[in-house]
């Protein structure tokens, strides 16, 4: 019965339809300038404005640089940060920005290249569309970020950005018990997500995120070793006002989702115990990724 739900909802699916837009920024020089992150954040913001023709917003969240916010150390704080902050762009600060992006388990290539020169944005659309639908959308935002980041930015024709032949692919497992046992579960989830690393530039689930909790709070890099440190460790979570981790894996570990971006095909993750409920998908396209060059 399943799998008959399933095909159904396929067929249900535009042709060509995809989960995800995709852009690239290249600014023009490093990333990581004053100038450049204060132009990023209102040209990120403008993003939200678009309708499509039904007068909708066509995208339900937006990744990015400016609109992504991280658990991070301040001084002897530890506190939930907008990664652009616009009152702390000094080299220090810039500095600080550039650690954060490349220590925490969801940023690093999924937002900025390698070599600094270029910055991602992944609009989760809210509403299925055709594949003419979301070339027109991609054409719209695209020239949006041109427009409102500087004159001399240009769209770039064809997907000849850094993301071009890469694939992203979420997968959300659903339990087939009743109550997993979180350490035993969390441990198969590490594992299956250093699968998904093996093969992709990047993978990050629930793991990661309290592997990465628990470094910052106290300095040792491993996972939840009780029941009650993975609850704690939720509670912080939430009192630092983070939906990272809730996004990832519920509190009683009844739903966990694995990301994954990479090239080529990318096997999907096997847990014992646990079935894939759905999968995300994104691949880079004329029609799903776009440049915006203002080198």
């Amino acid at each position: 019965m399943r799998k008959h739900l399933l095909w159904l909802l396929c067929l249900a699916l535009p042709a060509g339809a995809q989960d995800w837009l995709a852009l690239t920024l290249y600014p023009g020089g490093d990333l990581y300038q004053a100038a450049h992150l204060q132009q990023l954040v209102g040209a990120t913001q403008n993003l939200w404005t678009l309708q499509d023709g039904a007068g909708r917003t066509p995208i339900r969240s937006l990744d990015s640089l400016a609109s992504t916010n991280a658990i991070a150390v301040q001084g002897d704080d530890v506190r939930f940060r907008r990664l652009i902050e616009t009152r702390e762009l000094s080299p220090a600060g810039l500095q600080t920005l550039a650690g954060l992006v490349e220590q925490h388990p969801l940023l690093g290539p999924r937002l900025v290249t390698a070599t600094h020169d270029a910055t991602h944005f992944w609009l989760r659309l809210a509403h299925p569309y055709s594949e003419a639908e979301q070339a027109e959308l991609l054409r719209r935002y695209a020239s949006q970020l041109a427009a409102d980041f500087g004159g001399q930015c240009r769209v770039q024709p064809d997907a000849t950005g850094a993301l071009q032949g890469l694939s992203l692919s979420e997968w959300q497992m659903q339990a087939e018990g009743a109550q997993p046992e979180p350490v035993a579960t969390l441990q198969q989830l590490e594992r299956s997500t250093a699968a998904l690393r093996e093969q992709s530039l990047q993978a990050y689930s629930a793991a990661d995120i309290l592997i990465y909790l628990k470094r910052v709070l106290n300095g040792e890099a491993s996972l939840p070793a009780s029941r009650d440190e993975v609850a704690q460790l939720y509670l912080i979570a939430e009192s630092l006002r983070s939906r990272d981790l809730q996004d990832l894996a519920r509190p009683d570990l009844q739903r966990l989702n694995l990301v994954a971006l990479g090239r080529g095909q990318i096997a999907a993750p096997s847990i014992a115990g646990y079935r894939i409920e759905g999968t995300a998908t994104w691949s880079s396209s004329p029609t799903s990724y776009l440049t915006v060059d203002c080198r």
